[in-house]
């Protein structure tokens, strides 16, 4: 347990454990009714589109979960195979776009059992505080 615990908290895991940490905190807050899952879906309508109606909160936490054990398990291994100088470190670097460049496909081979129970609910947004209408944050009236 102690080896995972190192491996997480050093290069290339660590920048992969803060985004879980801030992903963590998001959920809290979504847990706690002081966030929206669809908070996010608004600045990025075209990934929810092409996620079939997936909110961008959940597809950005599959991204970061994915890489993060991908990159976790792969700095077990390095540890394990005692690679360490500039190989070590260009293998370290190298971890870090893999693991990235693995989480995207499992985000889309799981947005399509995810986004069932979202779909028809893309672009809805709360009503609006004064009016009562929904906030449709690309309308001309909200644009100013």
């Amino acid at each position: 347990m102690g080896q995972v615990v190192d491996a997480a908290v050093r290069f290339p895991t660590v920048t992969l454990t803060s985004a879980l940490v801030v992903a963590l905190g998001f959920w809290l807050l979504v847990l706690l009714g002081r966030a929206d899952v669809r908070a996010l879906d608004a600045d990025a309508p075209s990934l929810t589109r092409s996620l079939g109606g997936m909110p961008v909160a959940v597809a950005v936490s599959i991204v970061i979960v994915s890489a993060w054990i991908v990159s976790l398990t792969g700095t077990v291994l390095m540890d394990l195979a005692r690679l360490t100088g500039p190989c070590g470190a260009a293998a370290r670097v190298a971890l870090l776009a893999l693991s990235t460049l693995v989480a995207w496909p499992v985000t889309r081979r799981c947005a399509a059992s995810l986004a069932r129970p979202f779909r028809g609910r893309a672009g809805q947004y709360g009503p609006a505080a004064a009016s009562g209408t929904p906030y449709d944050p690309g309308s001309p009236r909200a644009r100013g």
